[in-house]
């Protein structure tokens, strides 16, 4: 080509991105080529000319956050990454490869300019509300008349799936209520999914669906870059959250264009060649192109970190004009602020572990920790109410709940807590998992823990929730039998770094087993004694149970030592636990009102045996649905007797 046939610099760096995604996607084996080919005028506007971060602090709590809600298009975000600097052409030829920084789907932890692990459609949303949210509170916190060191936006990107998600509605919903004017919300809407056209299975009418819920709507006619700049440029001066469409060809370029094949695939080299000759490049060899689209990408930086220059700057004036907050601030950027409650103390035992649950939130709400906490509509009833600004109302909306709580626990070192019944935990697993996944660390409270629900039914009645939560990797379920152990386990979540902890709680008292917190650790003696024939296991409510079933023995000359469980998987997992327990010297036998097959794992260790959660409840008292499956002291002492005549 003549110098003067070369293609402009915006239309070579479009088509180096889609060479760049293309290339990649096929050295992988196979990829989701249409969101990467289709979106790229959208990620170029977007993150290249209108995100604010910069290499110079990748961190910076006040870049813009960018969630990729459709994870799928990720080779999308990475070419753009790439042609600015910020990955390797090595990571780009690893794409989807063991310990690489481009996965398939974004990873929070595997690159530093990721903000939140995507690929579960919808939940990207929701996280992103979650960013907008904590900016929000942040900045109330911490921003001054004259001196604002939090003031930026989160934006989401979606595909049409996101907006089939029920989570993703959910969340939508909460940010238009609670005005989250710093959300943008842009729409890759190019009509099409792997099996249909969208059309086909949403109708939804966008634009008086978002603006019915409190949103500003902005559709565009065509991704031209310029157009997409100037929605942007718009959205940052609306009062509400703003939604914007642009419409897309999926798969643009190739022969699946517009079409349900386009979503994942590859091109033969042949195709590839005839690809990139079609965009105007010369460069047609895999991995290999223009040296001019590095150096605009390289532009693409310059204001970028001159705005965290300039940010700098002003927070230094803000620490000299204000010296304590400018030191809280740091505090909090650098780590969760330490909070202990080992010195609290109850005006009344014998209790239900909500009502100590409550105290507790009350001396947190009362603290100046920076936390965020709240309910499904059920603060009244799991005793989670905060006030003022650590108070969320999430409404009847367990599944945003909870990833809207993994976007504030992604933003920064914000304590999260929140509150559902333990039966409604269901709702939420896919985003609790995704916590987990995402090595986070929130507090989540799971009420009325049992059969002991009682009245409400089998619908309210928990059984297999504690086996789905123990069975989440990097996921923690502390289950107390009492005030002491409930401290303990506050105290636990609120020092955890990279795992989310679910404190189980009980809707009916329970009877004090402790008189401090000395001796309480994931699994510990109660009562022991060196004539005991049988180790009693069990957790949270079936303590006191266990303890009257030990009575009762007693008094017919069997002994027995007691144990608590307080955090089951941390016994099964830990042979020195198990070894300081001197388990392996009696049988076992263990008792919980759930049906997790976990506890099994001790039979490994000494002979063993239970009495567990079987079937679903009834609509009675708690306590004649207790006793009708089989928790009570003269069922459980006949269980017992037959365990060890046939040891």
């Amino acid at each position: 080509m003549e110098n003067e046939q070369k293609l402009p610099n915006q239309k070579l760096f479009l088509a180096t991105m889609r060479a760049i995604a293309l290339d990649s996607i096929n050295n992988a084996g196979g990829g989701h080529i249409g969101m990467a080919l289709g979106a790229s005028e959208i990620f170029y506007s977007l993150i290249g000319q209108n995100l604010n971060f910069s290499p110079l602090n990748p961190k910076w709590i006040n870049r813009d956050r960018f969630v990729l809600s459709a994870g799928h298009g990720s080779m999308g975000l990475y070419s753009l990454y790439h042609l600015m600097g910020l990955i390797s052409l090595e990571d780009i030829k690893n794409h989807k490869q063991l310990d690489s920084k481009t996965p398939s789907h974004p990873e929070v932890d595997k690159l530093e300019y990721i903000d939140a692990s995507t690929g579960p459609l919808g939940q990207g949303v929701a996280m992103a509300v979650g960013m907008a949210l904590a900016e929000k509170r942040l900045g109330q916190k911490f921003n001054q008349d004259d001196l604002k060191i939090i003031d930026h936006f989160t934006y989401v990107l979606c595909g049409d799936g996101d907006f089939q998600e029920g989570v993703a509605l959910e969340a939508l919903a909460f940010a238009g209520t609670n005005k989250l004017s710093k959300l943008i919300i842009i729409h890759d809407f190019n009509n099409i999914q792997i099996d249909t056209k969208s059309s086909f299975v949403n109708n939804l009418d966008f634009a008086n669906f978002f603006k019915s819920i409190g949103f500003d709507a902005i559709i565009l006619d065509d991704n031209k870059v310029e157009n997409i700049n100037f929605a942007l440029e718009k959205a940052r001066k609306s009062d509400r959250p703003v939604y914007i469409q642009v419409p897309t060809i999926i798969a643009f370029g190739t022969e699946f264009a517009n079409s349900s094949k386009g979503h994942h695939g590859t091109l033969s080299a042949k195709k590839s060649y005839e690809f990139k000759a079609n965009l105007g490049l010369e460069k047609l060899e895999p991995f290999e192109y223009e040296q001019k689209a590095y150096e605009i990408g390289a532009d693409l930086l310059v204001p970028k970190n001159q705005k965290y220059l300039e940010w700098e700057k002003n927070f230094n004036i803000y620490k000299q004009k204000y010296p304590l907050l400018g030191q809280r601030f740091e505090n909090f950027l650098k780590n969760k602020e330490l909070f202990n409650l080992e010195g609290l103390t109850f005006a009344k035992t014998n209790q239900a572990i909500r009502d100590y649950v409550e105290q507790i939130i009350q001396k947190i709400d009362k603290s100046d920790l920076l936390i965020l906490g709240g309910s499904a509509d059920l603060g009244v009833a799991t005793k989670t109410k905060f006030s003022g600004q650590k108070l969320i109302d999430y409404g009847i909306r367990e599944f945003a709940m909870v990833a809207i709580n993994n976007g504030i626990s992604l933003y920064a070192n914000f304590y999260t807590i929140c509150s559902t019944f333990l039966v409604f935990s269901d709702y939420a697993k896919a985003a609790l998992r995704l916590a987990g996944l995402m090595n986070l660390s929130p507090i989540y409270i799971f009420s009325h823990d049992s059969y002991q629900v009682g009245g409400d039914g089998p619908t309210h009645q928990p059984v297999e929730q504690l086996a789905m939560l123990r069975s989440i990797p990097n996921f923690l379920v502390i289950r107390p039998c009492d005030e002491f152990e409930t401290i303990f386990a506050f105290n636990y979540g609120l020092n955890s770094k990279k795992q989310p902890v679910a404190i189980i709680s009980t809707r009916q008292p329970l009877e004090s087993c402790n008189k401090n917190l000395e001796k309480i650790d994931s699994a510990y003696y109660i009562q022991k004694t060196d004539l005991a024939k049988i180790n009693i296991l069990a957790s949270g409510s079936e303590v006191g149970l266990a303890k009257k079933l030990i009575d009762k023995l007693g008094q017919n000359q069997i002994f027995a030592n007691l144990i608590s469980v307080p955090i089951l998987q941390h016994l099964v997992e830990n042979p020195l636990l198990i070894k300081k327990l001197e388990l392996e010297k009696l049988p076992i036998f263990a008792i919980e009102a759930s049906n997790d097959p976990l506890w099994f794992k001790l039979a490994t260790v000494q002979k063993f045996s239970g009495h567990f959660a079987s079937g679903f409840g009834e609509s009675a008292p708690g306590d004649i649905v207790y006793e009708l499956k089989g928790f009570n002291v003269d069922y459980l002492f006949e269980k017992v007797l037959k365990f060890l005549d046939n040891k």
